[in-house]
């Protein structure tokens, strides 16, 4: 999603899209500099310097191992991250201001997220059970989450340990509620825009409704070594059925089959039962991020 923002954006691909998909990830980029840092801790940990040419010279898989140690987590777990950057070119801004402003106003977009995205980084890594009071509130301080909305979110999640409540605020503040507002922003737009919601738990290891679990349903790919370590043996064929349906009649014919945003802020549910339209759901967690 991140990589399909950062096209929709550039100048560079004008004329040549008509639509898009935006799949757990939202517009987003950095200044060179931001860029730079994670460059420069692979650099020091291969002990070279940060230069293309360093790289070059260093041994594929060391690199590689390298790459994957300062990266470990993503984002949501405290790793690194390779990002796009304003590079005044073929990135002239930021693509969320740039998308929510109107270019890429006349191509289709179909965007969502899994409902527990954090759920992979925070289950295999032990972080959930870690994570006890202290850590969320010095967590919410770096996300810039207030008192009163992670109120709202515990008063819905009333048995949710501090991990679970930290996970869900991560999973709206990184994801859901940019895509939110982003869908607000093309209201009216000329081509019309898509909002889906992956929320079939899976039972491997707890991992529930995670980041990258949808993939095997979209691409109708449930027997597949990949998908099947994430969803285990039981996960239901109609779902993938609907949704890889759901996704091809959207590159074919711009509509996946369910209203188009407006107002009433309706989302396709995948799961855990029957899919399903659900108007605005969580509406106050969403209206906790934007009150004064």
């Amino acid at each position: 999603a991140f990589s399909v923002a950062g096209i929709l954006a550039s100048p560079l691909s004008a004329g040549l899209l008509r639509r898009a998909v935006l799949q757990s990830g939202v517009p987003s980029a950095v200044t060179p500099a931001r860029g730079r840092r994670t460059t420069r801790r692979i650099a020091r940990r291969l002990r070279v310097p940060a230069t293309a040419a360093a790289f070059a010279r260093v041994d594929r898989d060391r690199l590689l191992r390298a790459q994957r140690e300062v990266t470990a987590g993503g984002p949501l777990g405290g790793g690194a991250s390779f990002d796009l950057v304003v590079d005044g070119e073929v990135l002239p801004r930021d693509p969320a201001a740039a998308l929510a402003a109107g270019q890429a106003a006349e191509i289709g977009l179909l965007m969502g997220t899994t409902s527990e995205e954090y759920r992979l980084w925070f289950i295999p890594s032990g972080a959930l059970d870690r994570i006890g009071p202290v850590t969320l509130r010095l967590a919410m301080a770096r996300f810039g989450v207030r008192g009163r909305t992670a109120a709202v979110y515990r008063a819905n999640r009333p048995d949710a340990s501090p991990g679970e409540l930290l996970g869900a605020l991560a999973t709206d503040r990184l994801l859901r509620i940019p895509l939110t507002r982003l869908a607000d922003a093309r209201g009216n737009a000329p081509a019309a825009t898509y909002f889906y919601e992956f929320a079939w738990p899976s039972p491997v290891q707890g991992l529930g409704a995670c980041h990258a679990l949808e993939i095997g349903f979209v691409f109708d790919t449930l027997r597949e070594p990949a998908t099947l370590s994430l969803t285990g043996t039981g996960a239901p064929q109609s779902l993938a059925d609907t949704m890889h349906a759901d996704w091809v009649r959207f590159a074919a014919t711009g509509d996946p089959g369910w209203p188009a945003w407006d107002s009433s802020r309706p989302v396709m549910t995948y799961g855990p039962g029957a899919p399903e339209v659900v108007h605005a759901p969580r509406d106050d967690e969403r209206r906790a991020w934007d009150r004064p």
